[in-house]
C-alpha cells in the first residue's frame, strides 16, 4: 500500500524527531536503524525510502537537534533582566543534565563528533560552538577586556560541567558540579 507525500513527509519528520532525541541520550554509534525505525513506528525496511544512509538521517537529526535547543535557550534568555546569568544556570542545571534527550548536542555529541570522519558532521557541529560563542560574545560583561575570552571560557565550563555531571555515579557530585560551575560563571548573578 503506497503512502500519501503527506504521510510519507509526516513519517520522515517523524523518524528525524526520534533520530534528534536518541542520538542525544545515546550517542551516534548507540542509535540502531531497527531500533530507531520500531520507535517511529515504521519498519526498518522503509529507511531507506526516506534517507540516503545512517550519516545522512544522524547530520538531519543533529541539525533538528541544534534548532530545538536553540530555540530553547533562545526562549530562557528573552526578557531576562541578566541573559547570560540566565543561560548559565539553565545550560548548567539539573533540568538539562536529565533530559540529554532534549538537550544541547554540543554537551552529547562532542565526543561522537572527535571521532567522526564526516567532515558535513563536524562542520555542522564547528557552525554550533561558533553561533554559542557569537551568543556568549554579545552577552558578555561590560567590564570584560576580551569578551571573546570570556564566551571561550563560559563555553567550556557549561559543556565540561554538563558533561562531568552526568558522567559520574554520585548524585550529589553531580549536584555540586552543577551548583559550583552556575555561581563560578553566572559570577554570582540572577537570571
Amino acid at each position: 500500500m503506497r503512502v500519501s507525500n503527506r504521510q510519507a513527509q509526516e513519517n520522515r519528520n517523524r523518524v528525524i524527531d526520534v533520530a534528534a532525541a536518541r542520538i542525544r541520550e545515546r550517542g551516534i554509534d548507540g542509535t540502531g536503524i531497527a531500533d530507531l525505525m520500531k520507535a517511529a513506528g515504521l519498519t526498518h525496511g522503509g529507511f531507506y525510502k526516506q534517507f540516503r544512509s545512517k550519516d545522512d538521517l544522524v547530520l538531519q537529526a543533529v541539525s533538528r537537534a541544534i534548532d530545538s535547543a536553540t530555540a530553547e535557550i533562545d526562549a530562557r534568555i528573552s526578557g531576562a533582566d541578566d541573559p547570560l546569568a540566565a543561560l548559565v544556570r539553565f545550560y548548567v542545571s539539573p533540568e538539562h543534565r536529565d533530559a540529554p534527550a532534549r538537550g544541547c548536542s554540543l554537551a552529547s555529541l562532542a565526543t561522537d563528533t572527535a571521532r567522526s570522519d564526516d567532515p558535513a558532521l563536524r562542520a555542522l557541529m564547528g557552525d554550533l560552538v561558533a553561533r554559542y560563542l557569537s551568543l556568549l560574545t554579545s552577552l558578555a560583561d561590560d567590564a570584560s577586556d576580551d569578551p571573546r575570552r570570556q564566551a571561550i571560557s563560559t563555553l567550556a565550563g557549561m559543556i565540561g560541567a554538563l558533561v562531568l555531571s552526568r558522567a559520574v555515579p554520585d548524585p550529589a557530585l553531580s549536584d555540586e558540579i552543577l551548583q559550583v560551575v552556575a555561581e563560578d560563571l553566572s559570577h554570582g548573578r540572577e537570571g
